[in-house]
């Protein structure tokens, strides 16, 4: 079965939306910082010195249009709005009213999802109160996660990069409300170390590749517990299993039972947990954020290499992205040679939605650092992948959304 999706249409508008989204928050806040004059001085323990801010003389007025009053209007009374919707979830210390035990590796993404477009609601012209008490929230958010086990070192510990990106989101706009915070800056910096100092473990710098679908500041999580899935294991039992010959397992129902979990499990650990894929792609937000702060060309470079070498893998598999690398570099080295079968890969659990929002981020950050719109190639070969499979019906494009030993179907 395959199903309507109105790909083209739709992939290029992710791929040019994202871009366009990402350059204008990039200039804006490469205009605030001036890269590179940035690190020069520190006059406090705290705030990067703002003799080397870059500032721009608007001397032109004008009658606004409709819209822009509008839109601050709707400014001004999100305010109040995000000020009750604090005072009735969280605690005084910015912690979150909820449990006092919360176990497994998911979860703080829902804790730092709660407050994420508060600093982007200032940058856009919302009080700058606002972006103060999102700095508050964010510190609380981490010790209360911190506490639970799910964050070490003020980073997750070891997730996946669907889960990471959604928290690091709240993270990154802290650099367009104030990117002379030195502690945020730091922190910047801090989590994109370890994606490039070796000795984390997450990231091989001669193969070019992120080493495990989990990841964090304890290094790769390359053999999961059962502890580790415990709160996840409800949801997944709504999702077709990732393999169709795990043994003892014949439905999805077996996540919730504990006889034929371990199964599931093994086949985890043992096909999907040891390399490299897709959804890593991500990662490069977090790298890119550093580079936002300082200009550095380590943190382009290292942006650049990680997205060629997941272009290199498409041409090397005739146009076809893999969705999982072993450790030796090896496409399929843990699937039996096979080009799909990895985490959150063409399979399990979305398919193509997450191969073409990683591609696309992946790309769009290449594009951001280095002016070049080949990398763009990476999601229009996934875009091509599906295209040559499609269907016309009812004047619209069916695409499939799955690849397995069954093929490509949905």
């Amino acid at each position: 079965m395959i199903h309507h999706f109105g790909f083209t249409a739709l992939a290029k508008y992710l791929i040019e939306f994202h871009f366009a989204y990402r350059v204008f928050y990039g200039l804006c806040f490469l205009l605030w910082l001036g890269v590179a004059e940035v690190t020069a001085q520190i006059e406090n323990p705290t705030i990067v010195s703002e003799a080397t801010w870059k500032t721009v003389d608007l001397r032109v007025k004008g009658t606004p249009p409709e819209w822009a009053l509008w839109e601050r209007h709707l400014l001004k009374f999100l305010y109040p709005a995000a000020l009750e919707f604090v005072d009735k979830y969280t605690n005084p210390d910015g912690t979150l009213i909820w449990r006092d035990e919360w176990p497994g590796m998911d979860g703080s993404d829902d804790g730092y999802e709660s407050f994420y477009n508060f600093p982007l609601y200032a940058a856009l012209g919302g009080p700058m109160e606002i972006d103060s008490l999102a700095r508050f929230l964010w510190e609380g958010v981490t010790r209360q996660f911190t506490a639970y086990g799910q964050v070490y070192d003020e980073f997750d510990a070891g997730y996946d990069w669907m889960h990471h990106g959604e928290s690091y989101t709240y993270f990154y706009f802290f650099g367009l409300t104030n990117p002379l915070d030195k502690k945020y800056r730091d922190r910047a910096l801090k989590f994109a170390a370890l994606y490039m100092d070796e000795s984390y473990g997450n990231y091989d710098p001669k193969l070019k590749m992120i080493r495990s679908p989990l990841t964090g500041s304890k290094g790769p999580r390359f053999v999961n517990t059962a502890e580790d899935w415990v709160t996840h294991r409800p949801i997944l039992a709504n999702y077709l299993l990732p393999y169709e010959d795990i043994p003892n397992v014949d439905s999805s129902a077996a996540w919730n039972d504990d006889d034929k979990f371990p199964f599931i499990l093994e086949a985890l650990n043992n096909r999907m947990m040891k390399g490299d894929v897709p959804l890593n792609l991500a990662a490069t937000s977090l790298i890119l954020n550093a580079f936002m702060y300082t200009g550095e060309s380590k943190y382009k470079d290292w942006i650049e290499g990680y997205v060629k070498g997941w272009m290199k893998r498409v041409i090397e598999n005739n146009g076809f992205l893999p969705d999982n690398v072993g450790l030796s570099g090896k496409v399929g080295e843990n699937m039996n040679n096979k080009k799909w079968g990895g985490y959150y890969g063409w399979r399990w659990p979305h398919g193509l939605m997450n191969q073409m929002e990683a591609t696309v981020i992946g790309a769009s950050n290449a594009l951001l650092v280095s002016g070049d719109s080949s990398y763009l190639d990476l999601p229009k070969s996934v875009t091509k992948l599906v295209e040559d499979q499609a269907k016309e019906e009812n004047g619209g494009l069916l695409v499939p959304h799955r690849f397995d030993d069954n093929g490509w179907w949905s």
